[in-house]
């Protein structure tokens, strides 16, 4: 009888042990999956929200491009932008700039007024607004003063540039830098 259990009780051990095996196993190769994952596979969503702060009503503009490599070209998924809206005090407008992986980088182009209207807060005389992008789960904030006139030089306008550094789960980082100010502006 004594021989039977120990019997018994070796085949719980072996099976006690196998299920251990396997439990070392699948965290194992979560741990190598989660170390070798590629960089470069994953994205992020990009979102640019413009907040009127100035005293009273105007016009906003803006443009991102895309400059990976070199180059500069309009974003094309989400919404490129480069028209004149209105906005009132305190009211937002949000754009989606699409989906954007490690190694994409850009700029977000901005200007407080249009030159062609009459008012001066339309024009962006004495206006301001707060340009926000949300990169994943981060954000980056600055804000731009008027007037933006593109017939002048300068216009007005602030260029931010920006690049996306992936990273294996982590969340994404981003640099920012002023990459050009062309006058009365502010950051």
């Amino acid at each position: 009888m004594i021989m039977k259990d120990r019997g018994g009780q070796g085949g719980a051990e072996y099976i006690l042990l196998f299920a251990a095996i396997i439990i070392i196993a699948v965290a194992a190769l979560y741990i190598y999956s989660s170390y070798f994952k590629i960089q470069g596979n994953e994205t992020v969503d990009v979102k640019l929200t413009i907040t009127n702060i100035g005293p009273s009503k105007s016009v906003f503009i803006y443009e991102a491009n895309n400059t990976t490599g070199g180059g500069s070209r309009h974003i094309i998924s989400g919404d490129p932008g480069n028209y004149f809206f209105l906005l009132q005090p305190g009211s937002s407008r949000t754009f989606n700039l699409g989906r954007m992986s490690a190694g994409t980088s850009f700029t977000v182009e901005g200007g407080v007024g249009d030159p062609r209207r009459g008012a001066d807060d339309l024009r962006g005389i004495g206006q301001m607004g707060r340009w926000t992008l949300n990169i994943g789960n981060q954000t980056y904030s600055w804000t731009i003063r008027g007037p933006f006139d593109y017939r002048k030089n300068p216009t007005g306008s602030v260029l931010m540039s920006f690049s996306i550094a992936g990273g294996g789960g982590s969340p994404f980082r981003f640099t920012a830098d002023q990459a050009q100010v062309r006058g009365n502006v502010s950051r």
